[in-house]
């Protein structure tokens, strides 16, 4: 996830209800507490889904691919603005509301190394649109380089023993839940 440093997230409980306590970042993360996160999975008019590469001092998850736009949504906002906040600040794209669609919602526990999970309600959204790589502009500390890849093969290679380790640690059905959702956009079959 391609993260906004704010200084505090709202807690959330273990069934995904806002709990009215905010506290830091650092603390939520140490106490693995349950908090809001927005992913923007960007899919172009070929069918392939933008990837970022991790950069190597990110805290969670550092050196493996993961979706375009990740970002915590701040206290009191609206998932939907959490996405479109994280769209323009990372890279640079102005989106209206309506552009974006909400694919689903999903609570996970993910490993993200050294023993820690990161547990989050996450909002997932897609945005169609052709992005040219080339006139992004990225903090290459967060980031370390942008790809696009079909579907197809990001499933391939998650279910994949070898490679599924290269991938952002998603628990539970994330991946599956997300690849029914592109499949129902653009009629791809499982792999």
């Amino acid at each position: 996830m391609g993260e906004q440093h704010t200084d505090a997230y709202e807690v959330l409980d273990e069934e995904g209800h806002k709990t009215g306590k905010i506290l830091d970042r650092d603390t939520v993360h140490k106490q693995e507490l349950w908090h809001e996160v927005a992913n923007v999975w960007i899919m172009n008019s070929q069918g392939e889904v933008l990837l970022q590469l991790r950069g190597p001092s990110m805290e969670l998850a550092p050196n493996v691919w993961d979706v375009a736009i990740g970002t915590h949504v701040r206290p009191n906002e609206d998932p939907t603005f959490a996405a479109q906040r994280c769209l323009q600040t990372e890279f640079g794209l102005v989106v209206h509301p309506d552009k974006l669609k909400h694919l689903f919602n999903i609570r996970s526990s993910n490993p993200v190394g050294q023993g820690v999970v990161h547990r989050t309600v996450g909002h997932v959204f897609l945005l169609k649109q052709d992005v040219n790589i080339s006139d992004i502009h990225v903090d290459p500390a967060k980031i370390v380089r942008l790809e696009w890849r079909s579907p197809e093969i990001v499933m391939a290679e998650i279910g994949s023993t070898e490679t599924s380790a290269s991938y952002f640690p998603r628990a539970g059905n994330y991946y599956a839940q997300l690849f029914d959702a592109l499949a129902a956009e653009t009629g791809l079959s499982r792999p």
